[in-house]
């Protein structure tokens, strides 16, 4: 039979990943251990043939071993089932996160890894203000954060001058002329004092995104917080401390800060 499956006019995907997709039941049932074709079928709850034409399409892509005391899966067939099993929570994180996208577009290409694990937090009529406290409260827990932020919250802007001029909160700060324009009006002389206190770093983006990125340098290692905003309003929020969503929320902010340009309030 030809490459692609080609059979009396129908295709068949033969790629080991739709083989995998295929035959996931017959997978699943080896994890249980090695097994006759006999108990297969009885693990699957299928015909003898599916089972056949399954262990066959498996032993084509190298995902199991057939031996005369039974089936099993190999080192790389017990490995494809279990990046099936990450890719298949990771479609399901994403799924959860939808809703605090909803009605928003960012041009930032958000590595999926970010919502592995994340925490979720969605505004309510009843609690509008619950992602942006909850971005609050990665920073209260920081000594040093990374921060871009297209968005200007007046709750935002007291809290970290707070922590910079009481607790000595370091900072890298990117953000937008509207922003900064937005902060020198309501907090007029706070921006220059915390910059005079060698504590922080301002910089001039012109990359304008309905986001607040926050990474935070903690006691506990780093931590992530990303808030969505839309008309407006912080529209959700994500947080997550996994090594691999915090790499992308610091090469993302390290490409913003090496575009920018350098900011002097006074």
């Amino acid at each position: 039979m030809p490459r692609d499956g080609r059979r009396g006019g129908a295709m068949t995907d033969v790629s080991p990943a739709a083989v995998v997709a295929r035959r996931l039941d017959t997978i699943r049932a080896l994890d249980e251990g090695p097994a006759s074709t006999a108990t297969l079928v009885e693990r699957t709850g299928v015909s003898r043939s599916t089972v056949d034409r399954a262990l066959r399409e498996l032993s084509t892509v190298g995902f199991v071993a057939s031996t005369a005391a039974g089936h099993r899966l190999t080192q790389t067939g017990r490995l494809a089932l279990s990046t099936h099993r990450r890719s298949t929570r990771r479609i399901d994180a994403l799924a959860a996160a939808a809703p605090l996208f909803d009605g928003v577009d960012p041009s930032v290409d958000v590595d999926p890894a970010v919502f592995d694990g994340a925490t979720l937090i969605e505004s309510t009529p009843y609690a509008p203000n619950r992602p942006a406290e909850a971005v609050g409260d990665v920073v209260e827990r920081a000594t040093h954060v990374s921060v871009y932020t297209g968005r200007f919250l007046s709750r935002h802007a007291r809290l970290y001058h707070d922590r910079v001029m009481e607790s000595g909160l370091t900072g890298s700060f990117v953000a937008t002329d509207r922003v900064i324009e937005r902060h020198a009006v309501s907090h007029p002389g706070e921006m220059r004092a915390a910059v005079e206190s060698g504590r922080i770093a301002i910089r001039r983006a012109d990359r304008d995104e309905p986001l607040t990125l926050v990474l935070a340098e903690t006691p506990d290692g780093p931590e992530m917080g990303l808030v969505v905003y839309r008309d407006g309003g912080a529209r959700g929020f994500v947080g997550n401390d996994s090594p691999a969503a915090t790499r992308w929320a610091r090469a993302f902010h390290d490409r913003l800060w090496n575009a920018a340009t350098p900011f002097d309030p006074t």
